[in-house]
């Protein structure tokens, strides 16, 4: 009966708790506290030379202050970005509301002393846009766009990610209150279910090994400088590109989180 009465009891969990069954996930109840002030917020007009890539009339837009929150709720909360950005992905997909920050708000925030740790390079952004899409389904969260001002490679120091990384956005045009602009865009989409976070389907940013495998994609023209995703599982992140890497315990080491 003892045994009859356990096995019940690990099917009702289940069955009946799959949130109990979620892998590695790190608290993050500041963070989380942020996201609760932004449902004070309402939408606000969009400049209509951003409207195109803000896939609405209407968004909400984070300022250097909510950034810098943001951040020091990261930091509080021991958090990577790219967990971040899956926590704010996910409040974005509920509400339905597109969010979107200028690179200037970017800028500003960064220059209160905070690193970033390993995530999507942040220099030279004109805007970030968070894109919500009730059309999707299933683990789908939002898509993510970012408008670059130009395309160059990003080097991360050597204990972070023995790597660099290209952005080489489409050229395209756009306005703002400063009028007509040229940016580059860089384009992924981002999903999440019970076991993991998947960015994915990326265009405009790749990566490229240093050593003998980073020689071989600079010589070899042939061989494609891809990144196809990044997936968060179980606290470790797996970058998937020409040469895979596999960083264990990514979520765990402090040199990877957002800090100040």
């Amino acid at each position: 009966m003892r045994a009859l009465a356990s096995a019940c009891s690990i099917a009702f969990a289940l069955v009946l708790l799959p949130s109990e069954l979620r892998a590695f996930e790190p608290p993050a109840p500041h963070l989380k506290a942020f996201l609760g002030g932004l449902d004070q917020r309402m939408p606000q007009p969009v400049p209509e030379g951003l409207r195109t890539f803000a896939g609405d009339s209407t968004a909400l837009q984070l300022s250097a202050a909510d950034l810098v929150d943001m951040f020091t709720a990261a930091e509080r909360d021991s958090l990577a970005l790219l967990r971040v950005n899956v926590f704010l992905a996910r409040w974005i997909a509920v509400r339905n509301v597109p969010v979107y920050a200028s690179g200037e708000a970017v800028d500003e925030a960064l220059a209160a002393g905070f690193s970033l740790g390993l995530t999507f390079p942040l220099n030279h952004v004109a805007y970030l846009f968070f894109l919500p899409d009730a059309a999707q389904s299933g683990d789908f969260l939002v898509h993510i766009r970012a408008l670059y001002d130009m395309n160059y490679t990003f080097r991360f120091d050597r204990d972070v990610l023995d790597a660099d990384v290209i952005v080489h956005g489409a050229e395209t045009s756009y306005a703002d209150d400063g009028g007509p602009r040229t940016g580059y865009l860089v384009t992924m989409e981002m999903y999440d279910d019970l076991a993991w976070a998947r960015y994915t389907n990326i265009e405009g940013i790749s990566g490229r090994k240093r050593g003998v495998a980073g020689f071989l994609q600079r010589v070899f023209f042939f061989i494609p400088k891809t990144l196809d995703g990044l997936e968060l599982r179980d606290g470790h992140l797996k970058i998937k590109a020409f040469v895979d890497q596999n960083i264990e315990d990514f979520e765990r080491l402090e040199r990877y989180r957002v800090s100040r």
